[in-house]
């Protein structure tokens, strides 16, 4: 086996992977739209279900965003972003900002609501989070240095969230130069869509992250171990990249898996035993997840449906669970959103996560 080139591909979450396969058309849309302030793409949601890709992207743009020529604010959605917003912005601002912020000692938490205390020129001020976040995309835009969020597991389960969100209207409104990417699974998302407070979002450039076209895949496994003078042998690169459905979460482990586990000519049982370890790691880490969020009926209902062998027939589901379709139907449309299913055509359902009916059948 080849040791002089590294893994490629890495299946922990938040790292964004060296053999990064699928997504250059969405990180591309989001870049190229820094260079046009009307761009639809610079307010943007991202979602998709657990293992999909959405960090990975965040840390690509990151990776791709120049920080000699713009400022890159990213966070986490949590009690305390607002905090970690101004901080960044002045910590790595500083370059930019007025010769006031130089001064700063650092943000404090205020006494009321969203209000944030410093100390600059010997004296105490406190203000609201939009005063200083506009004194300081002010002082940016007049060195015409731009600002991208990035955030992370957006949900609207905290005030701050909405805090920001609003925040960034008025920014936007008044012609900042900001530009915002965020990402979260789809029942946040679709929470945060249907905030009353937050209904300008629906505006945003919204991108689903559909699974990638195997054939994708295979080509980028047939390119990363031939760089290492690594070849798949008979249909195993085929077989490769069936077995990972294209789940970018399931693409790196299986990727990961193989490299590790194979000799120089990588054969179908090498695959197999790669799946095998990699199903391990996708149990723990999302399926596992996925199914201890459920609420009993959310997995009444997917026992049902990992009764059949392939799609299930609504019908059929209800029956099973021994309630009505209204009743179901319910449940049908909770798991829709959070992407656990989708309908595949009318009165048939799937499973959206690969290997889900495998997963409830151990169980």
């Amino acid at each position: 086996m080849n040791e002089q080139v590294d893994n490629p591909f890495n299946p922990q979450f938040g790292k964004r992977p060296s053999a990064f396969i699928g997504r250059d058309v969405i990180i591309n849309d989001f870049l190229q739209g820094m260079n046009n302030p009307n761009d639809p793409s610079r307010t943007s949601i991202i979602t998709g279900i657990r293992g999909s890709g959405k960090t990975a992207i965040l840390a690509d743009i990151h990776q791709n965003l120049d920080p000699k020529k713009c400022l890159v604010v990213d966070i986490t959605a949590k009690d305390g972003m607002l905090l970690d917003i101004l901080d960044i912005c002045v910590r790595d601002g500083k370059r930019w900002l007025s010769g006031s912020f130089n001064e700063f000692t650092g943000f404090t938490f205020g006494a009321l609501g969203f209000s944030f205390g410093v100390t600059r020129k010997n004296r105490h001020e406190e203000h609201g989070f939009r005063y200083w976040l506009t004194e300081i995309l002010e002082s940016l835009k007049n060195k015409k240095i731009p600002t991208v969020f990035l955030i992370d597991e957006v949900h609207n389960e905290t005030a701050e969230m909405r805090e920001f969100a609003t925040t960034y209207q008025h920014m936007v409104r008044e012609n900042m130069d900001v530009a915002l990417l965020m990402a979260g699974l789809p029942g946040s998302v679709q929470d945060i869509l249907n905030d009353k407070v937050l209904t300008f979002l629906r505006r945003s450039n919204r991108v689903y992250l559909e699974n990638i076209d195997v054939r994708v895949v295979a080509i980028a496994y047939e390119n990363a171990f031939k760089k290492a003078k690594r070849l798949f042998e008979g249909n195993a690169l085929e077989q490769a990249a069936k077995a990972s459905e294209g789940y970018p979460y399931l693409v790196q482990l299986l990727g990961f898996f193989i490299w590790r586990g194979a000799g120089d000519s990588i054969k179908g049982i090498d695959v197999d035993q790669a799946l095998l370890q990699s199903k391990i790691e996708l149990y723990k880490n999302v399926h596992d997840l996925i199914y201890f969020e459920l609420s009993q009926r959310d997995r009444d209902f997917l026992s049902a449906m990992a009764e059949d062998a392939a799609e299930s027939s609504f019908g059929d589901i209800a029956e099973r669970m021994k309630v009505s379709s209204g009743y179901a139907s319910r449940y049908r449309q909770r798991l829709i959103t959070a992407g656990i299913i989708h309908s595949c055509s009318y009165g048939k359902l799937a499973f959206s996560p690969p290997y889900m009916r495998e997963y409830l059948l151990e169980r």
